[in-house]
């Protein structure tokens, strides 16, 4: 009778051990690239940006990368939160790794300038600026536009027509 109790006990122990295994691979399956678990946690990231939550913001974009590492909006918007939360300089990475897989990424040349800009490295962050505005000239904002005609050359020879107006998007990448 001992021994059928015993049995009996382990085969629970091996059952609760095995759900806990499949729990767990169930949980990682679910992170997946192109997941929609994956895409809830990039859309929590975007609404805690949103929010001016930059620290949940750049941790959860962090763990989308972690979990996609091809998923460049969420790379790009990792280094959004950073720079935006106070840390340009660790931004500046995630825009370069944005950069790397696609060199004609608007928006991460556009944020790269904003980071360079918030370090006071002014001709870096004009010539991404320029770069940015030339691949999207919807990026323009009249805030950039204001910084381009005050921090750059005198005059405008940059191959970009800088326009009057343009609404302002500060909303993360979608």
């Amino acid at each position: 009778m001992v021994t059928i109790f015993r049995l009996v006990v382990l085969l629970t122990a091996l059952v609760a051990m095995g759900a806990c295994q499949s729990t767990k691979s169930n949980t990682e399956a679910a992170l997946e690239p192109g997941s929609p678990e994956l895409e809830q946690l990039y859309q929590e990231g975007r609404a805690a940006y949103i929010s001016e939550d930059y620290e949940t913001a750049a941790s959860t974009f962090a763990r989308v990368v972690e979990n996609d590492p091809t998923h460049i909006s969420a790379l790009i918007n990792w280094g959004a939160a950073l720079s935006r939360g106070g840390n340009p300089k660790e931004a500046i990475p995630k825009f370069e790794q944005a950069l790397d897989r696609d060199p004609n990424h608007a928006w991460a040349m556009y944020n790269l300038g904003v980071s360079l800009q918030r370090l006071g490295e002014h001709e870096a962050a004009i010539v991404h600026y320029k770069q940015a505005v030339a691949r999207n000239p919807a990026i323009l904002t009249p805030e950039m536009k204001h910084y381009l005609q005050r921090k750059g050359p005198k005059r405008q020879d940059s191959g970009i027509d800088l326009p009057s107006s343009h609404p302002s998007s500060e909303q993360p990448q979608r």
